[in-house]
């Protein structure tokens, strides 16, 4: 027998297996549905966390303070060189009178008298400094403070040590915390659908004993299974995608003058979100149905070594 037609046979055994399970082939296809829709919404709530994270992470920690009357130019070159380091993410520039616009929007709130008295001249120009990552900002201090000795136009460099660490110990416990939910959260869902596929194979335990006494090869047993697994992993995972989409394009697009809408698209919108073209939401709709395919073929063969001796 050829490799097409065992395969072919293993195909035509599958679909027969998946008419004649009737409620238990839509129990699995619900199940996996649930569980492929919980995962997709954990793991979309924990890339949003970090999205999130990464936005106060990337928020300027570190100042570097210029003197009064300082030359554009010998600030430009300062930032150049800021820029061009891996550890640097972006390099905010607030010269003499976007300092002074700053100063006096922040004071007409507290203390409008003070906000009109001020001179024109009283603060300096500075440049922020947004990090890729919290972890380099000893790194980044320590050369910033090497410029300020060797450069005399620096009046000063300012950041909070206390508020950096504290920041690096909050961030690093979360995402330690994070992903033992999402670990365990995905060791309990494949537990579910592994219990699902069980109860399936074990409904079939006497089908599977005869074919063994009747010489069926190992291919010719588990394959029915395989391909029903991968069957029922695959749908389920299409179905929670199409809901999520679904929900998606009800919330953001028909509802999207809504003030709940709104605020979210306000909170969330400025975070750095990727470029995405519809070929890439085409590919990760093609790659969960494989990840849902491989899902239940793995769940399948895992159940039906039990019942083959």
């Amino acid at each position: 027998m050829g490799v097409f037609t065992s395969i072919k046979r293993s195909f035509g055994n599958t679909k027969k297996q998946i008419k004649r399970s009737g409620w238990l082939a839509w129990a699995s296809v619900l199940v996996m549905t649930l569980a492929f829709f919980i995962a997709s919404i954990f793991l979309l709530l924990a890339y949003l966390s970090n999205l999130f994270l990464l936005s106060i992470e990337n928020k300027p920690h570190i100042y570097v303070f210029f003197n009064a009357g300082t030359e554009e130019s010998t600030i430009k070159k300062l930032n150049d060189q800021l820029i061009s380091m891996d550890e640097v993410f972006h390099v905010e520039y607030t010269d003499e009178k976007g300092a002074i616009t700053e100063f006096k929007a922040v004071q007409e709130k507290k203390d409008p008298q003070l906000a009109q008295n001020i001179r024109s001249n009283v603060l300096p120009p500075s440049l922020g400094v947004r990090l890729k990552s919290i972890d380099d900002a000893d790194k980044l201090i320590t050369y910033l403070s090497n410029e300020k000795m060797n450069n005399d136009d620096i009046f000063a460099v300012r950041y909070s040590k206390e508020s950096i660490d504290m920041i690096k110990t909050l961030f690093y416990w979360l995402r330690i915390g994070g992903g033992i939910i999402i670990g365990l959260l995905l060791v309990v869902i494949f537990l579910f659908t592994l219990l699902t596929v069980e109860f399936r194979t074990f409904s079939r335990a006497e089908e599977i004993g005869i074919m063994q006494l009747v010489g069926g090869s190992l291919w010719f047993i588990r394959s029915p299974f395989i391909f029903e697994g991968a069957f029922y992993g695959m749908v389920g995972s299409f179905i929670a995608n199409s809901i999520i989409f679904i929900l998606y394009f009800i919330v953001f697009y028909l509802n999207a003058s809504s003030s709940a809408v709104t605020f979210v698209i306000n909170l969330f919108g400025n975070l750095s979100w990727p470029t995405l073209e519809p070929v890439h939401y085409i590919l990760f709709f093609l790659g969960t149905l494989l990840f849902g395919a491989i899902v239940g073929a793995f769940n399948s063969i895992v159940a039906i070594r039990k019942y083959i001796y």
